[in-house]
């Protein structure tokens, strides 16, 4: 599997992003392609505990009383945007996708 910048380019990524995987690399060492295939793995993890959170609300809404829909669902909202903030979704999205257009 060839993890080069053009074919990265090619596949979707920016300039911009790639320079911050650069920046990565430089910083904690590795390649491009260690890079990539851990965000894909990432992604992977991220959208599940995202999918479990939106299934764990669907049920609150239709078994629990209104005041804890409301606390869960602020609980719910919380935790997402800390989890899509501790791990880049569209650099991760990309590295998703470029390894399942590799497969």
């Amino acid at each position: 599997m060839d993890f080069s910048k053009e074919r990265l380019l090619a596949s979707g990524f920016t300039e911009k992003e790639l320079q911050k995987l650069q920046n990565n690399i430089d910083n904690f060492g590795g390649t491009f392609e260690t890079v990539v295939r851990d965000l894909g793995r990432r992604f992977k993890v991220t959208f599940s505990i995202v999918i479990v959170m939106c299934l764990l609300f669907t049920y609150a809404v239709f078994f629990e009383p209104m005041d804890k829909i409301i606390s869960l669902g602020i609980s719910l909202l919380i935790a997402s945007i800390l989890v899509l903030f501790i791990q880049p979704p569209m650099i991760s999205f990309k590295c998703w996708r470029f390894l399942q257009e590799e497969r």
